[in-house]
């Protein structure tokens, strides 16, 4: 055995050096996670927004469900989240149907499901990833048409109204 101390402390810092960037390397990577949760949720409740409120104005009130849909589209990829290895096509618009139960109304919004790394360097966790989920489920207002046709129904007591276009009677949600 050598009986001497020299280099001792070249050993301790290059252990404790790897441990110190170790742990700052962690922090970093857990940071960038949130905060890349964070932008894809606000996206996410954006695209959700948008789809909540879209109405093309046609006169049938199913018509305003695809065109929603694309607008939501359009505003989650405005965030170009490819940036952070989340494809716009992990957007799923769970849709509102006419044959729909009022118990499954209230998850009527947007979702994006994706994956995150758990460390950058892929030595930690053995390149494990994390599977992340963000909802907006915020509903669908009614549209246009449905307002009229519910009003038209209100006041005639008829499913069908030959004058649909002089429905003046509209209320905030009908």
């Amino acid at each position: 055995m050598i009986k001497n101390d020299k280099g001792q402390s070249t050993v301790e810092f290059i252990l404790t050096f790897a441990f110190g960037v170790s742990l700052i390397m962690l922090v970093f990577s857990t940071s960038l996670n949130y905060a890349t949760g964070y932008l894809v949720h606000y996206a996410t409740f954006m695209a959700s927004r948008v789809y909540l409120t879209a109405d093309n104005n046609l006169n049938m009130p199913m018509a305003a469900v695809a065109d929603a849909e694309q607008r939501a589209q359009d505003v989650f990829a405005i965030y170009n989240l490819s940036i952070f290895d989340v494809p716009n096509s992990n957007l799923t618009i769970n849709r509102i149907s006419e044959t729909m139960p009022a118990s499954e109304y209230m998850t009527v919004g947007a979702k994006t499901e994706f994956q995150l790394k758990m460390d950058i360097m892929g030595r930690i966790t053995g390149g494990e990833k994390l599977e992340m989920v963000s909802e907006s489920f915020l509903g669908k207002e009614p549209s246009r048409a449905e307002c009229a046709f519910r009003v038209c129904y209100a006041i005639t007591g008829a499913n069908q109204c030959s004058a649909i276009e002089d429905t003046t009677l509209f209320d905030n949600g009908c």
